[in-house]
């Protein structure tokens, strides 16, 4: 298998293991809603996001010791890259992932993900504006493409009256957008120019992202009483399993970006939305529909004039 085929495939299998951890997560958030009144949702969401990624950074530390890449670690954060990779760390980690859940709080996760899809469109003009980098026309229809096939699936009108703080959700999932995009090009960057390797570059990103929510999110929201409570629960064991399959997905998304590149990378990723519909059906009987059908067809005739060389 050639190489660009193996960052086809990482892509690919980035977005089925995220569709499943989401679906895991939205378990884990639902039962904490049981666990904690109103009042601690808050709290208890931002608690779900730091466990994850500190587990998450664990099981990746675990991964560069099965490959006796720890000392290659050890060089990484001697250099001047290491800068830019802890920047996009904490655009995409706590600042990216806390603004979709709490996203998802105000607004539901429909239209959070409606809107958190048009991050490879942002990711994709960064790139441009940035890098210099030449995105050609199958890219730029492909993208597009991708975008509007995922919010058709994704829609939902907005019940105000579940959602009264709608303009928040909105707020978090625009925070989301920019938070990803800026994560996905400034690891591509360093991964191609600073020489890192994938998975090291994603146990850093995960080891950031867990000292940036200990050292100021989780002490700004007074959560350490509520991060012992989890710890405590059977939830915690859910945390390890959604946390390992996380893991996965962060280490075929990077590998797929430092492979084919931000842009493709970034579309094959957003498929997770596809995926965890599927992964609904699958597991809880969720009806398949004529809309489904449709936008899935669009994202996969996006996908594939992404990945057109020519």
């Amino acid at each position: 298998m050639n190489k660009f085929l193996v960052g086809v495939f990482s892509g690919i299998f980035s977005g089925i293991s995220w569709g499943l951890n989401t679906v895991i997560i939205g378990v884990v958030l639902s039962s904490a809603i049981l666990i904690f009144n109103s009042k601690n949702l808050f709290t208890s969401t931002l608690v779900v996001a730091f466990l994850h990624d500190f587990i998450s950074a664990l099981w990746l530390s675990l991964n560069l010791i099965r490959t006796q890449k720890i000392k290659k670690l050890l060089v990484i954060l001697k250099k001047r890259s290491i800068i830019f990779l802890i920047c996009g760390s904490i655009l995409g980690g706590p600042i990216g992932m806390a603004s979709y859940l709490l996203g998802v709080k105000y607004i539901g996760p429909s239209y959070t993900a409606c809107i958190s899809s048009l991050y490879p469109v942002l990711g994709t003009l960064l790139t441009a504006i940035f890098f210099k980098e030449k995105i050609n026309k199958n890219i730029k229809i492909g993208v597009f493409l991708c975008v509007i096939g995922i919010i058709l699936l994704s829609y939902i009108p907005i019940n105000f009256e579940i959602y009264p703080n709608y303009k928040l959700g909105i707020l978090f999932s625009i925070i989301c957008v920019l938070g990803w995009a800026s994560e996905c090009v400034i690891a591509a960057y360093v991964m191609k120019y600073g020489e890192v390797d994938s998975d090291i570059a994603i146990c850093i990103r995960q080891i950031t992202s867990f000292i940036f929510y200990s050292l100021l999110i989780i002490p700004i929201i007074k959560g350490y009483g509520v991060v012992l409570f989890v710890v405590k629960t059977k939830l915690i064991i859910i945390l390890i399993l959604t946390s390992l399959i996380g893991s996965l997905s962060y280490l075929f998304w990077y590998k797929s970006i430092d492979i084919i590149g931000a842009p493709r990378g970034m579309c094959l990723n957003i498929t997770y939305i596809i995926w965890t519909i599927l992964f609904e059906i699958l597991f809880f009987k969720t009806n398949i529909d004529l809309r489904i059908i449709i936008s899935s067809l669009v994202v996969f005739l996006g996908i594939i004039l992404v990945l057109k060389k020519n």
